[in-house]
Order: C-alpha cells, then sequence, then structure tokens
C-alpha cells in the first residue's frame, strides 16, 4: 500500500527553516505539509545549535551585522541575500516571540533555550507545538527520496515511511526544501547523523543550481578524548585557557589568529591551524590540547558549563589539573542552492530555504548567523511558496512516482550486496581524510574516487523494510553531495575562509567568483560566475 496525500505547499525538513517556513505559508492561506525524516523538530542542525542568534537587536545596527557578516564571509557573500538578512533578521528574530519562543535578549543577538547541547530545542519546541496548534500537517520518520516534475514543474514527491514501513506519494502546488546541510558526510561532526545532503540532491536532480559547495564549516574546538563525547569547547575556557601543540606552543599566536572571540570570528583560521599542527606532527592522536588548569581554578561551575558538564570535566577529564585534547568538528555548509530572496530556485514550483541555500554565508559564517538565516529566510520562502501555490492547480503523480517505487523493493528484496552502514563508514572516512579541512589536488583525486567506487557499491545496497531502508535512500543523496564538496574544492585553485588547499595555499583576489554546479543530462556541469551578476534562472 501506498500513503497518499495532497497539499498546496510540501515543506521538506522540520528543523528551524522549515517550521518557519510552514507558519509562514499556512498563515498566507497555503494547505501545509510539513515532511520530516525524524520526530517532528528532532535530529536536525537546529535542535543541538547553541541557541544563540546574531541579528541587529539590543542596540546593534543592522549595518554592523552587515559588516560581521561580509568580513567572516571573505568577500564571497551574495550581495542581495547579504543585505536582505541583514535588514530584516533584527525583527524576523524578535517576531518569534508571537511563536512562543522564549528568548534572551543581548547587543547584537538573542539567545533560546536552557538545555546545554539541545540549546535549539528552545526553538524548534515551540515552533513545533505552534505549528500543531495552527493544524499543519506533519508526516514524521520520512525520507523523500525524489521530486517529481512535469512540464518543467515540481508537482510532488516520493518518499518512504520508516515507521509505517509504506512508500509516500505526495501531490503538491509546490515544494521548499529545508533539508538542512551535510555535516553528517564527515567523520567528526556535531550534526546529527540524519543531516546527510538530501536537499542538495533532490533539487540537483530537479534541475536546481548549486554554488559554493566547497566551503564546509568545521567547529574548532571539540572534545577528542578517546572515549568520551566530542562536547564542544568555547567561551572562557578557550578565550582564558592556551591551545597549544605537544610542544607547549600557543597554535593561535604561531599561526597569526588574532580575531576574537576566536569560535565566532575565526573558526576558519583556528580549524586550519590546528589540522595543520596535527598534519604536521605537532598533534597526538589527531588532536591538540586546551590547557586550562588556570580558568577551572580561577571560575565555578556557573562561569564555565552547566553542572553536569562542569563535572564532567572535573571528575573525568581532570581539567583542573591538565590539558585535555581537542580537535575541530564538521559543523555547517556555507553552500548550496541557488536561491533568491525569496526562495525560488529557478526551477518553477520549487522553493529552498535554510542551511540547503548557499550564498548567504560566502566563504564562512559567523557564528550565531545560522539560526538568523533560517528564521529570515524560512518566512520569505514560505511566503513566496504560499503566492506560487495560490495561481496554480495539483497534477496527478502516480506514474511519475513507478520508477522510484519500483527501486524502494529492489533494494528490500536484494539477499546479497552492501548494507547502507558499509557504505556510509567509508564516505565519511574518506570525507574526513581527504576532503576535510586542509585538502590539495592528490586528495581530492582520492575522495572523488571513493565515492565513484562507493556508487558502484550502491547500487547493490541492500536493506530491510523500516528503519534500515530509510538509510539505504539516504545514501545515493549522500553520495551525490559529497561529490559536489568535492567537485567544487578541485575548482577553487586558491584557499579562502573554510576552503584550503595545500597546493593553492593564499588568496586569489581574481578567485572573487562563485562555483555554479548544474545538471546537464546525467553529468554534473562546472561554471564559475563573478560576485554579484545576476543568476539567469535559463542557463543550463
Amino acid at each position: 500500500m501506498t500513503l497518499q496525500y495532497s497539499c498546496d505547499v510540501l515543506v521538506i525538513g522540520t528543523g528551524g527553516a522549515g517550521l518557519r517556513a510552514s507558519i509562514e505559508a499556512h498563515a498566507k492561506g497555503a494547505n501545509v505539509l510539513l515532511v520530516s525524516k525524524a520526530p517532528a523538530g528532532y535530529n536536525n542542525a537546529t535542535i543541538v545549535a547553541g541557541g544563540g542568534f546574531h541579528a541587529a537587536v539590543g542596540g546593534m545596527t543592522p549595518e554592523e551585522h552587515l559588516d560581521d557578516t561580509l568580513r567572516v564571509g571573505k568577500g564571497l557573500n551574495d550581495p542581495k541575500l547579504a543585505k536582505v538578512f541583514a535588514e530584516e533578521g533584527g525583527d524576523r528574530v524578535l517576531e518569534l516571540k508571537d511563536y512562543g519562543v522564549d528568548m534572551r535578549v543581548r547587543r547584537g543577538g538573542i539567545s533560546v533555550g536552557s538545555i546545554r547541547g539541545i540549546m535549539g530545542q528552545g526553538l524548534t519546541k515551540p515552533l513545533v507545538a505552534y505549528a500543531r496548534s495552527k493544524g499543519i500537517k506533519i508526516i514524521e520518520n520520512t525520507i523523500i527520496s525524489k521530486l517529481l516534475k512535469t512540464d518543467d514543474r515540481v508537482v510532488g514527491a516520493v518518499g518512504y515511511n520508516s515507521k509505517e514501513k509504506q512508500p509516500v506519494l505526495i501531490k503538491s502546488k509546490a515544494v521548499l526544501l529545508a533539508t538542512g546541510g551535510a555535516g553528517a558526510l564527515y567523520k567528526r561532526t556535531d550534526c546529527p547523523l540524519r543531516t546527510t545532503g538530501d536537499g542538495y540532491s533532490l533539487g540537483f536532480h530537479a534541475g536546481a543550481k548549486l554554488r559554493d559547495m566547497e566551503f564546509v564549516q568545521f567547529f574548532p574546538l571539540a572534545l577528542a578524548e578517546p572515549g568520551q563525547p566530542p562536547f564542544l569547547i568555547d567561551g572562557k575556557v578557550v578565550e582564558e585557557g592556551k591551545i597549544i601543540n605537544t610542544l607547549g606552543e600557543e597554535i593561535p599566536k604561531k599561526h597569526g589568529i588574532t580575531a576574537r572571540p576566536f569560535i565566532l570570528k575565526s573558526r576558519d583560521l583556528l580549524s586550519r591551524a590546528i589540522m595543520l599542527e596535527v598534519l604536521s606532527g605537532g598533534g597526538a592522536e589527531g588532536a591538540v590540547f586546551i590547557d586550562a588548569v588556570d580558568v577551572f581554578k580561577r571560575y565555578n561551575q556557573d562561569d564555565l558549563f552547566s553542572q553536569a558538564r562542569y563535572e564532567f570535566f572535573i571528575e573525568q577529564l581532570h581539567a583542573d589539573e591538565r590539558p585535555f585534547m581537542v580537535a575541530p568538528i564538521c559543523h555547517f555548509n556555507m553552500g548550496g542552492l541557488v536561491a533568491d530572496e525569496t526562495g525560488k530556485t529557478g526551477i518553477q514550483g520549487l522553493y529552498a530555504a535554510g542551511e540547503v541555500v548557499g550564498g548567504v554565508h560566502g566563504a564562512n559564517r559567523h557564528g550565531g548567523n545560522a539560526l538568523t538565516a533560517i528564521t529570515v529566510f524560512g518566512a520569505r520562502a514560505g511566503a513566496s511558496a504560499a503566492e506560487f501555490a495560490d495561481k496554480t492547480t495539483l497534477v496527478d503523480v502516480p506514474e511519475l512516482a513507478a520508477e522510484e517505487l519500483d527501486r524502494y523493493t529492489r533494494i528490500t528484496v536484494r539477499e546479497t550486496g552492501f548494507t547502507p552502514r558499509h557504505i556510509m563508514d567509508q564516505l565519511r572516512e574518506s570525507m574526513w581524510e581527504n576532503a576535510g579541512i586542509v585538502r590539495n589536488s592528490e586528495m581530492l583525486i582520492a575522495a572523488f574516487q571513493k565515492v565513484q567506487e562507493l556508487r558502484a557499491a550502491a547500487l547493490r545496497i541492500m536493506a530491510q523494510p523500516g528503519r534500515q531502508l530509510l538509510d539505504a535512500l539516504e545514501v545515493p543523496m549522500a553520495l551525490d553531495t559529497a561529490e559536489f564538496i568535492i567537485r567544487g574544492a578541485m575548482e577553487r585553485r586558491e584557499s579562502r575562509g573554510a576552503h584550503f588547499r595545500t597546493d593553492h595555499p593564499e588568496e586569489d583576489p581574481d578567485w572573487i567568483k562563485t562555483v555554479i554546479l548544474g545538471k546537464k543530462e546525467k553529468a554534473i556541469e562546472i561554471n564559475t560566475k563573478p560576485l554579484g551578476d545576476a543568476f539567469d534562472w535559463s542557463e543550463p
């Protein structure tokens, strides 16, 4: 049996962007269907975010916010998107109060949430509750594996509900991708393992373009002690402690990193410096150290961490007696689908918002800008999708889905082959080793070849109905996104922001341009476009 639904606007993803888009589309009169791979509001990057928004509130001006954003973006932010983002950010984040979000306002931003590690729940939980209160229908535990098109318009989607163990067929007047990023393509990540890049692949195969995929942000300091959880490290422990290599040299000083706070303003440079130390022998077991002995002696728990986290650092790590190991961790994707300030992708009926869209952050993202961006552009894309839906009609889609539904059957009846975990473990290892913080031509070729090897294996993927089949349907999309990152990194022959190549170690002023990936027949077509040039949606 196939579960069938129809709606005006289908929103894929229940992180902050998808929730905000759904609320806005509903407010504009659209019948909204919200689909999530996990329980609504969970297993997405928003919920595990630090809960901080950077925006023009509390006395900060939009001009100051824009300046922060452009400076950290290293000259590659899309001018139109960045301008809208800074001008509307303050009002949009304060507007969240209307949807039940409790916030603490400071100069330059707000904070939500109270449970460390899932501070973003302070955003997703009230937005889910608000959406449900308005009657927005939510389908959970459902992956979308293909967007359906006819007459060059997106008219629905096909997917699989792992709880019901049934295919899902949806016809809609508009589809809005809010699927988040692809942090789970890397071995070390603080992103949930469901963030496998679905939206990049879905949009690409529907004909949308991608931009800036080479820019993957790594949070510079996460716990790397063997057998311990990779907690992110920031605050006084970072700013007043010492980040050192095995010789005791302070890494920021050695590498000329001065912009503070490090976590907000120097994520790219500090991540790069740490990995260079590791690769040159200045690390141990892939990590360096933080010496915060004096910090833990000077401050009590209320100044540093929650009680449980403080006790962990004292009782388990003895951080008041010795340095502890840290290393970067994959955190965010700056690149994504090409979309304008209203979420239009250039494909009729297809919209996008949040981390799945590129251009806002340029080559590197300022801390706190992610949650503001999903709020600003989630609202804008939701309104735009609803406006389009109001002017169009539904189209029957069963025949368009037949081939994809046959693929589901082949995966579940296959008796020999490879499991999803077997393929994903190899992909994550390769991406971390060869397409991570430090790259060069040889490494990127190795990463590309590994993706092709795993594509061949994925043709023989096998899975049981239920959760394992959902995992299996993620794999081809993950492989697509890995290749997008690799191909973008191969093309950009310079180092800028979060992209660093040892064979092209300097910024090149001739590379103030965007790497664009598009689909041409069954291949990836690569072009570059000077920054600020208008996108011609009719281009191949």
